[in-house]
């Protein structure tokens, strides 16, 4: 039994086997123009929180190794306990690129000069340089000037002395990584990944952001971000205040954005479900007549209902991680309902109040088929066996629990299976709601509603934490 969902694992000889959402042309793509643009860059990758930049970047970065490609991948929000980003950004770099830095001696000697001068630049501290107004980054060399002019004096020589050595420390490290570039990269750009920069503390976001523009603004280098825009805006507004314009701010850093395509998550639901292992979990109920189709319900009706609410992938790897925990806590021969028990689940998180109405006494089903509609649109619906069936076991829950008289939801579609005038699609469609609504009486076993919503309460006691963005 597989309860939680297995990170993605990709064949270093062929990575896009891995690859759920059908990213290769994009990446591919993105390649030549990464090797292609005249650098030193940078490209964001801009996408919402959830919806897969991680994965994104990393089979990326697994495409470029399987090419010999030089790349690194960075994970900002793994070091930001460092108090300096860039001690952090260089000692990943000298564990990320070992098989560049021993190429050769001059390589070697040329990172050995460039580590070096990144130290001095640490030690000293380089506030005044990198230092970033709120009207956007301002000159270099002029914050030197000023800084000057201000402890000349009162802090008389040493002041000068320390400007002048961190400006020369800075020029040293600029030559020495453009020397091990030009000595390791074969003529390549070296494409550096640097992910999770919004879940990093603010200082240290936006330190390290200052740090690429000024101390790695090298020819041969080019730099992915993948942040999540808005979280990290609010990062920047943390340090430099409300009045901060974040946008303005942030493309001063970046050259080129590049916007992920909506994914068809189809393909990425099953493979979930596969992961999860959750059609073994149903194969051995097929023995029982009635849970013939369950599986079978289950993954094309959180299909219907992922696209048409939009979800994004992280929402629906937690939604499926909650799904597979309620059904496997069924007895083999007991009754599930999935198609209702994953629409119900989805309602309670995003329509909390109408469901709480639903499985009152009082409620009926009318505002969560109205809820349904609207998740799935009327030219899809008529076609939507998947939508039938929800909207039958709604009708057939409260029916069988609450009331004995047919409903007004079910009253409607018995009135259009009799208007001649109609499309024959409509009348399809109120049919096989007919027939669903009838189908757990003619089984001898009602839909037990109280039953469904304990399941529903007791997934509350679980927490899905996140691990990748």
């Amino acid at each position: 039994m597989n309860l939680k969902f297995k990170p993605i694992r990709f064949d270093p000889d062929d990575p896009f086997k891995s690859d759920r959402l059908d990213r290769k042309e994009e990446i591919l793509n993105l390649t030549l123009l990464a090797q292609n643009v005249d650098s030193p860059a940078v490209i964001a990758i801009d996408s919402r929180w959830g919806t897969g930049k991680t994965t994104f970047i990393k089979l990326w970065e697994h495409h470029l190794k399987a090419g010999n490609t030089p790349s690194l991948y960075f994970n900002a929000w793994e070091t930001d306990f460092s108090e300096d980003p860039l001690v952090s950004f260089l000692g990943e770099m000298n564990e990320g690129l070992k098989s560049l830095i021993g190429a050769s001696e001059e390589t070697n000697e040329a990172w050995e000069k460039t580590k070096a001068a990144g130290k001095q630049i640490a030690k000293r501290g380089i506030p005044a340089l990198i230092r970033i107004a709120t009207a956007g980054i301002i000159d270099a060399d002029k914050i030197i000037e000023d800084e000057i002019a201000k402890t000349a004096g009162s802090l008389a020589g040493d002041a000068l002395d320390s400007y002048l050595q961190q400006k020369d420390a800075i020029s040293e490290f600029h030559s020495a990584l453009t020397e091990f570039i030009e000595n390791s990269a074969n003529g390549n750009h070296l494409i550096i990944f640097v992910d999770e920069l919004d879940r990093c503390r603010p200082n240290y976001a936006i330190e390290l952001l200052e740090r690429i523009k000024h101390l790695f603004n090298i020819e041969g280098l080019v730099f992915v971000l993948a942040p999540d825009k808005g979280q990290l805006g609010h990062s920047i507004k943390a340090v430099y205040g409300n009045g901060i314009d974040a946008d303005g701010y942030l493309r001063r850093f970046i050259d080129f954005e590049y916007k992920l395509k909506r994914p068809d998550i189809s393909n990425y639901i099953e493979s979930l479900l596969l992961s999860f292992e959750l059609e073994e979990f149903f194969t051995p109920r097929k023995k029982y007549q009635e849970f013939q189709y369950d599986y079978g319900h289950l993954k094309n009706v959180f299909i219907v209902l992922a696209v048409g609410l939009r979800l994004s992938l992280r929402e629906v790897e937690q939604f499926l991680a909650s799904v597979n925990i309620a059904v496997r806590t069924a007895k083999e021969n007991q009754f599930l309902f999935p198609a209702l028990l994953v629409f119900l689940m989805l309602a309670r998180h995003f329509k909390p109040d109408a469901y709480q109405r639903y499985i009152s006494d009082e409620g009926d089903e009318s505002e969560l088929i109205d809820y349904l509609y609207q998740i799935v649109p009327e030219k899809n619906r008529k076609k939507s066996f998947e939508c039938a069936l929800i909207e039958g076991f709604l009708i057939a829950a409260k029916k069988d629990q609450f009331r004995t008289s047919d409903s007004i939801a079910l009253l409607k579609h018995k009135d259009v299976i009799q208007d001649e005038e109609l499309d024959y699609e409509e009348k399809q469609y109120s049919e096989t709601v007919v027939n669903v609504v009838k189908r757990p009486a003619a089984m001898g076993h009602g839909v037990n509603l109280e039953l469904l919503t304990a399941r529903i309460d007791w997934l509350r006691r679980f927490e899905f934490l996140d691990v990748e963005g």
